[in-house]
Formats: structure tokens, sequence, C-alpha cells
């Protein structure tokens, strides 16, 4: 079959993927998973490039739970160690997508009165009665935060919104970090408990939770684990770059635990870091997983092999194994993501 007629073997509801070695690594040494997991390589038989398209949706549902009245005020110590006290939620603005999804299945997107001006959950942020740019260098200010009244600011990044956050602290706004590079349970917990809302947290995130163990309940007796790589159009920022993820990202989160080896981690990639077609080759990615908005961006399903360099050298070329996920499945960490682990999982290990 020629490379420009190749159908992606899997069309799944995540992520985008695409491993690669990179001169701007960190140079940390590989995650516990991916170091005894090296000799996975070739293991994983995907079925070929002969196989059909396939959707793979993943059992059950995206948890929720009944909106219960928040507590206030409260005390929350945040992922940045310092403490600070809500005591009002009438404008509350919230800097990434992930946050605003656990608030919706808090049954509290209403509390939601600044968003930012791109998101992939557009039904929730357009209740915002404000919408700002966050992304993109410079664009994001203490004294343009200031200005906007807020009575509660939520941040996740600890290397993006570190500086603002604390500005905006020594300002006297109540604003704080919750750290997106921790697993989902923890993220809805620490989310509720600084909405006023901790029981609803604990429920949420047991229901998430339960997806987690149901993945890692399939795993058990399988020891391949596919070598997988996430390629992204806009993970570098506004550099331009396309991107492969690295350990201190969801996105690894969902690849491990959906069984799969994230040699974006293995090579020491800490974040989403620009990627080389020498680095792409010499990781020899099994599977790409690529993000249902960036598939288009990198080439679409067909040209992907082609645009990317490197790409077309790798194993996963070969075989045409390619994973198209919904972007909060994937790259959000948050209260998709049990759905997300569980619907690669299906494409990794058809028959656990």
């Amino acid at each position: 079959m020629s490379r420009s007629t190749r159908r992606p073997l899997f069309v799944s509801l995540a992520l985008a993927a695409a491993l690669a070695l990179t001169g701007c690594g960190s140079g940390q040494s590989s995650s516990p998973e991916a170091a005894g997991e090296q000799d996975a390589q070739g293991s994983a038989d995907q079925g070929g490039s002969e196989g059909a398209p396939t959707t793979a949706e993943a059992d059950g549902q995206v948890p929720s739970v009944e909106a219960a009245e928040p507590q206030l005020p409260v005390t929350f110590t945040g992922d940045d160690g310092v403490d600070i006290e809500v005591v009002s939620l009438d404008r509350v603005l919230v800097l990434d997508d992930p946050t605003m999804e656990i608030m919706q299945a808090l049954g509290h997107d209403e509390l939601i009165g600044i968003a930012p001006d791109t998101s992939l959950i557009e039904d929730v942020a357009a209740q915002a009665e404000e919408r700002i740019t966050t992304a993109g260098r410079g664009s994001l200010t203490v004294e343009g935060v200031v200005a906007l009244e807020p009575t509660l600011v939520i941040g996740t990044s600890m290397r993006r919104h570190a500086d603002v956050i604390s500005g905006l602290q020594a300002a006297d706004i109540p604003a704080t970090l919750i750290d997106s590079s921790q697993e989902a349970p923890d993220k809805i917990r620490k989310t509720a408990e600084l909405l006023g809302v901790p029981e609803s947290g604990e429920e949420l995130a047991a229901q998430v939770q339960e997806q987690f163990d149901q993945a890692d309940a399939a795993l058990e007796g399988v020891e391949a684990r596919p070598r997988v790589m996430i390629l992204s159009s806009s993970g570098a920022g506004d550099s331009g770059n396309t991107t492969a993820a690295g350990e201190e990202t969801p996105a690894h989160q969902i690849i491990v635990n959906a069984g799969g080896l994230n040699t974006g981690a293995e090579s020491g990639l800490d974040r989403y870091q620009s990627i080389t077609a020498e680095g792409l080759v010499a990781a020899a990615p099994e599977v790409i997983v690529v993000a249902a908005s960036e598939i288009d961006d990198l080439g679409g399903e067909d040209g992907i092999w082609e645009q990317v360099d490197g790409l077309s050298g790798t194993p996963a070329a070969a075989t045409g194994s390619l994973v198209v996920m919904d972007d909060m499945q994937l790259k959000g960490g948050a209260v998709s993501a049990g759905l997300g682990i569980l619907a690669l999982q299906a494409q990794l290990h058809p028959d656990a």
C-alpha cells in the first residue's frame, strides 16, 4: 500500500502523538514504567496497515455529580505551598480547560466569570461574562488580571502561571496553583476543596478513579507495552514547532495507565518539547497518537506521515498506526481522563 493511501489503523477518542528525541530534552532518566519495558518494541501487533479505520469508544460516560452549596470561607493551600482564603466565588478567573471541566462536572460552571478566549470546551467557556487571552508570551500580566477584579484565580501550570499567581497573591488577590501534572482524581479533590465542596470532590474523584482502576485491572497479566509517541502542533506554546509530550504532562499519564510506553518520557522529555526527524526515527514509535483538534495542522490522517519530518521512517508509519483522540480525554487530565485511558487501552490492547 502506498503511503499516500495509507489509512490510520486506529481512529479513537483522544490525543495527538509522536515522540522524538530532541536537544531540548531535560536529560532526565526514563520513568520507572519505561525503564523496565524497553524490550516491548515490536510486541504490539496492531493488525497491520490493511486494517480498516476504527473508532474506539470507551464504555461509560464522563462522570459528574449533583451540585452542592459551596461552604465559604475556605482556607486552601495550593501546590505552590501558599495559603489563601477564598471568601467569594462571584467572579472566578479560570486559566485552563481542565479546571473548567472539573467545575462543570461539580455542577458549578456558572461560577466561571472569566475564561480563556479560546477553549476546547467552548460550551462551558462561553458562559463566562468575560473572555481574555491567556496563551502567548506576555498576554497574561498581573496588572491586567487585577483590573478584571476577580474574586479567585485558578492556575494549573507551575511554569507558565507561577509568576502571575505569585504577583496576584502579593496584590492580595486570592490566587492559587493546582499542578496539572498530578493525576486527575487528585486535581478534582483539590479543585472541589478550593470551591468549598469537598464532599462533591470526593464523589467525583471516586468515579474517575473507578475508570482508572478498570483499566488497571484489564492489564493484569499483560506484559507488552506498545511504544507510543504523542505529537502536538501546539504543545510548545506559540513557537509553531511540532512537539512531543514528555513525563510532566497529563498525556503521559493516559499512555502509561492505558498500558503503553511513552517514548517522550523514555527519551527524557518532561513537558511538550520540540522534536527532530532524527529523534523520531531513533525513538522507533509503534503507535502515533494525535489530538483531534491538531490532526489537520499535522497534515491530516494521511498526510501526517510525510508532513512531520522523520515520521515516515518509524515502525508506526510502516503499519499506519495512528490514534486520533478527543482532546480533553488525552490532554486535559481532568474528568475525562478515565475515559481517555479506556479508549486508548482499547486500541493498544484490544484483547485485554
